[in-house]
């Protein structure tokens, strides 16, 4: 008798084992991203995840994602499973990023039909039939200026290069293509010749761009970099270039009035993208969490923690209704932003068109005598 108690308690104990979800088996899950998400994040997704039946240990890797390179080492020795890609990145160099990269399957998405429709037919990221990223947040790369300090906004690229303003802004330095590109913007040329290397296939315009480096990194205090601005440098500028990340706080901080700009040039965007490494094909359960990561962070609730405080960066999910804050409006331009368009983004390069626009950037740090200086960047022009 005694016997058949022990086995009919056994059974129930191994029902009722099966019978409940079990967290016994962590999921160990590695992001790389570049370090503007909210503070808390990793906490949210793990309580988020355990309510879907996933217990994960998600670790944010660091160093945080400077430049291309950041993010192809650290998929190609699986240091990071989950990567957020500018949209310039996937396909520079002839690709080599994407072949890292598993094609997205949107159906293990419950929130991608949340996203703009125009985040839902990308061409950045597609490669053949098959998408490799989705869109997370973008930015636009504008001037800013200090309003006590100028009575008209600046209009142009062009107020760079102007002596009246040596010593006011710094030069961005995270990676050379906004640079680049805004200086070409400034002598009135189109964005396209940027992509398409007319650049340097033309020799006349490739010297005035040159020039038009050489003179803004002269008339320049020094650089900036890791997204966005240091507010103790703010203080001593009335200019600057901007993501637009450190603004409000900046005015908080500083008691000062920046703003920003619209360049009659046109916009320079840039966005920030989710995409899973290709080692996870054969890891079920990372695989899960990794779906599950870029859900949490294309959801509504977790887009509209992102933008608090960032009036210029926008989100992708439809259902965002941005209401802003005072001094998050202060920051603002009168007019709205302009509208997203992806063929305003920053394009890839090829590989040799890259060498060559790194070549004009090493020039012009020599002829301006800020190379040293420049040390300390994180752009990848060496």
């Amino acid at each position: 008798m005694q016997w058949r108690n022990w086995i009919v308690s056994l059974f129930m104990m191994l029902s009722s084992t099966l019978a409940a979800p079990s967290f016994a088996d962590v999921v160990k899950l590695n992001f790389l991203e570049w370090g503007y998400l909210p503070i808390g994040y990793e906490a949210r997704f793990q309580s988020y995840a355990k309510t879907r039946g996933v217990n994960v240990e998600l670790n944010s890797v660091t160093p945080y994602i400077t430049d291309f390179d950041s993010i192809y080492g650290a998929l190609r020795t699986q240091k990071a499973d989950v990567v957020m890609p500018a949209n310039f990145f996937l396909k520079a160099h002839h690709s080599p990023l994407i072949k890292l990269l598993l094609p997205i399957d949107n159906s293990r998405l419950t929130n991608f039909q949340q996203l703009r429709p125009i985040f839902q037919q990308t061409q950045y990221d597609k490669e053949g039939k098959q998408h490799y990223a989705i869109a997370h947040s973008y930015a636009l790369f504008s001037l800013a200026f200090d309003q006590d300090q100028f009575s008209q906004p600046p209009t142009s690229w062009r107020q760079l290069n102007n002596a009246d303003n040596t010593g006011q802004f710094r030069v961005y330095c995270d990676q050379f293509e906004p640079v680049l590109i805004s200086s070409m913007l400034a002598l009135g040329e189109s964005p396209a010749l940027f992509e398409n290397g007319q650049i340097i296939k033309d020799h006349a315009l490739q010297k005035r761009v040159q020039n038009t480096l050489t003179t803004r990194l002269k008339t320049a205090q020094g650089f900036w970099g890791n997204q966005e601005n240091n507010c103790a440098d703010l203080r001593q500028q009335s200019l600057a270039t901007t993501w637009g990340l450190e603004l409000v706080k900046c005015n908080q901080e500083n008691h000062q009035r920046w703003k920003i700009a619209v360049a009659e040039e046109g916009p320079i965007y840039s966005l920030d993208t989710l995409a899973i490494g290709k080692h996870l094909a054969d890891q079920p359960d990372k695989l899960r969490a990794a779906y599950l990561l870029i859900d949490f962070l294309i959801s509504q609730d977790q887009q509209a923690l992102v933008l608090q405080g960032v009036p210029t960066v926008q989100g992708v999910n439809r259902l965002l209704n941005r209401e802003f804050t005072a001094e998050e409006q202060a920051v603002l331009p009168d007019k709205a932003l302009p509208e997203f368009d992806e063929r305003l983004l920053i394009p890839p390069l090829s590989a040799n068109i890259k060498n060559r626009y790194k070549r004009m950037m090493i020039n012009a740090l020599e002829t301006s005598g800020t190379k040293t200086l420049s040390e300390q960047c994180n752009w990848d022009i060496n």
